[in-house]
């Protein structure tokens, strides 16, 4: 739009309309279209199948482009119905997750197909961690000890057992793309800190175990009477969609990731119970 207000094409520099409306780039793409119609016919009359090929891309390019901006079959010069419009349209629309041709990630099926084994593999990573953590029976308010590195009780920098409490798990941390369950704890001194994000620290129930393997034999014994009691429907349960699969980030971050385009033998078996196997073309059958 010019300085007084006037609508000024940037195509054609003319007034009145802007380059969406421009009957400029509207005969251009009609005359584009047709000429690329020509060349096929050329093309297809020499046997040239790699050149209709490569036409037929043309074409259809400048067919959607037409349709697009006027509604208008390019061949008939009739109006095409909403739908047949739609329908046009979608035949070069890219996925954003599974990169197919002709649909959206809104009814993407890979997308929906790969969440219900996400769901199933969450399932089974949490049933297997809240086994493991009721085996070794470290709850919330379970003292453990485990190597530590600052001032021991004589004032000496150094590596000393530390007695912690703990304080939280963190439940909802773990899922079938992230196993690491989350502890919480504070240095037995620090109880009545607990509260203060300044003296409470996190590790994985993994490296916990670890730790508390590390001690020497006259360390103190841990106390493990403490609770162990996951949000109710945790087992059953999991990320939304859109956060275990997401939908904004980067071109990768969006994207279908490797391990569901390239699915590994474990995940195979979920796909293959769940009768999943059309949305893993990748997928190794034998």
């Amino acid at each position: 739009m010019s300085w007084n207000g006037t609508v000024r094409c940037s195509h054609c520099y003319t007034t009145g309309h802007n380059k969406r409306s421009c009957p400029n780039i509207t005969q251009e793409t009609l005359d584009r279209y047709q000429s690329w119609k020509r060349q096929r016919e050329l093309a297809a009359s020499n046997d040239d199948t790699d050149g209709v090929a490569m036409l037929d891309g043309y074409i259809e390019r400048e067919r959607a482009q037409y349709v697009k901006r006027t509604g208008l079959d390019p061949d008939t010069g009739e109006k095409i119905k909403r739908k047949v419009a739609k329908a046009e349209r979608m035949k070069n629309v890219q996925c954003g997750y599974c990169s197919g041709i002709g649909h959206t990630r809104r009814v993407c099926g890979a997308v929906k197909a790969d969440y219900q084994v996400y769901l199933v593999e969450t399932k089974q990573v949490r049933k297997d961690l809240l086994t493991a953590v009721q085996e070794a029976g470290i709850g919330v308010g379970s003292m453990v000890p485990f190597p530590d590195r600052g001032y021991n009780a004589d004032g000496k920098w150094g590596t000393y057992t530390a007695l912690n409490y703990i304080t939280t798990y963190h439940w909802d941390s773990v899922d079938a793309h992230s196993r690491g369950l989350g502890v919480g704890y504070v240095n037995h001194k620090n109880i009545h800190r607990m509260h203060s994000p300044y003296h409470c620290e996190s590790i994985t129930f993994e490296r916990l175990v670890e730790r508390m393997k590390e001690v020497s034999e006259d360390a103190p014994a841990p106390s493990l009477a403490g609770s162990i009691n996951p949000p109710g429907g945790w087992l059953d349960s999991g990320r939304s969609l859109k956060e275990a699969f997401p939908t904004t980030g980067n071109r990768h971050d969006k994207e279908r990731p490797y391990e569901y385009r390239w699915p590994s033998d474990s995940r195979k078996e979920v796909i293959t119970s769940l009768g999943l196997e059309e949305h893993y073309p990748n997928m190794d059958r034998s």
